[in-house]
């Protein structure tokens, strides 16, 4: 097989090993020099040495095959904190690029039709700069009814965008995404362990990144919350019931429309019915109750399911005979990771099993 310097980096990267460790792990016979020309793909290992690096780095040699081309990280559309080491957020990156070249292998067999239409792309210099606007626009693009997005997951999976989630080990990184290229359909990596309402606003985060921002400029966070904001809470529909507002109230708020307390206290905020230090005292005192990392209610009602690519996997399954253990081959993984991040729904919204080439 011809190795693929490229995929040894990234397995690396996805399991949180310098090259120096690496070396270490292997035991000798391997200098730094040579590690970095194999990476490079100046020098081809041997057998015994590709069989080597895949039991230390806990994946099949088959996945050093992979003649794909490895992108760069998503720095540029990209909701993380600032505690969060370097090499976990590169962990992070390396599966969902491990994913991505997953996915588009099971995309050679399988092909999902959407029924939904396609999502619309805007310059928001077309809405004066303000993403709310291009909020609004999507909505009505959708033929969304007003009041709450019931399932936002689905919504976006029904425009064509497949949600990939993965437990990405952190609460510091919420999400990010990529646009379509290269055959592939738009993607958004969602971090399965969020919270129901703080999953729905990195949706929408993230559906304001694909819609909104070809380029990344220096505002697309902040914009990107804007448009998040709008969208599940459309300011014309929940405007009236910021009145006589307090913590209580913006609890049941929660419960309709499925968004965090913190971001409902934002949005009464941003439309005027509060004014800055009382806004910044329902802070205080969110802190104060330790609601700023665990609210006291859930937003119990709704059901936020990426199901698009489980379908993909499972299809693979049902459809064309793979085994667990064939499956695990083709994405070059071992059997545990296979399970641990592609697990199957036996749902199957769309999808079209056609022959491979």
């Amino acid at each position: 097989m011809l190795f693929n310097g490229n995929m040894l980096a990234l397995a690396r990267q996805m399991k949180k090993k310098s090259q120096g460790e690496l070396l270490e792990e292997i035991g000798g016979g391997l200098t730094q020099g040579v590690l970095s020309k194999i990476e490079r793909g100046r020098v081809q290992p041997s057998d015994e040495m590709v069989a080597r690096f895949a039991e230390v780095l806990s994946v099949r040699p088959s996945f050093f095959a992979n003649d794909a081309y490895v992108r760069q990280p998503p720095m540029s559309y990209h909701r993380k904190r600032s505690k969060l080491l370097a090499r976990d957020l590169a962990a992070i990156h390396g599966i969902s690029e491990v994913m991505r070249l997953s996915l588009a292998k099971c995309l050679d067999s399988i092909e999902f039709e959407y029924d939904g239409p396609s999502l619309p792309t805007y310059d928001l210099d077309q809405f004066g700069g303000d993403a709310r606007e291009a909020a609004r626009a999507v909505r009505s693009r959708l033929k969304l009814p007003r009041g709450p997005v019931r399932n936002i997951a689905s919504l976006i999976e029904r425009s064509g965008v497949i949600i990939l989630p993965f437990n990405f080990g952190t609460d510091l990184v919420d999400g990010f995404c990529q646009s379509s290229y290269g055959g592939l359909p738009p993607v958004i990596f969602l971090n399965s362990t969020l919270s129901i309402d703080r999953m729905r606003f990195s949706l929408a985060h993230e559906l304001a990144h694909l819609v909104c921002h070809d380029a990344p400029n220096p505002n697309q966070e902040i914009e990107a919350n804007h448009f998040a904001s709008e969208f599940l809470m459309p300011t014309a529909d929940i405007v009236d019931d910021f009145d006589n507002f307090t913590l209580n109230r913006a609890m049941d708020l929660k419960l309709y429309w499925g968004t965090s307390i913190q971001s409902i206290v934002y949005k009464c905020w941003q439309v005027g019915k509060i004014p800055d230090e009382r806004m910044k005292n329902y802070f205080i005192e969110m802190s104060r109750r330790g609601w700023r990392k665990n609210e006291p209610v859930e937003a119990v009602g709704f059901v936020e399911k990426p199901s698009v690519f489980a379908a993909i996997v499972e299809a693979h399954f049902a459809d064309m005979g793979y085994t667990e253990d064939e499956l695990a081959d083709l994405f070059g993984l071992n059997v545990e990771d296979l399970r641990f991040y592609y697990p199957v729904r036996r749902a199957r919204p769309g999808l079209r099993v056609v022959a491979s080439n």
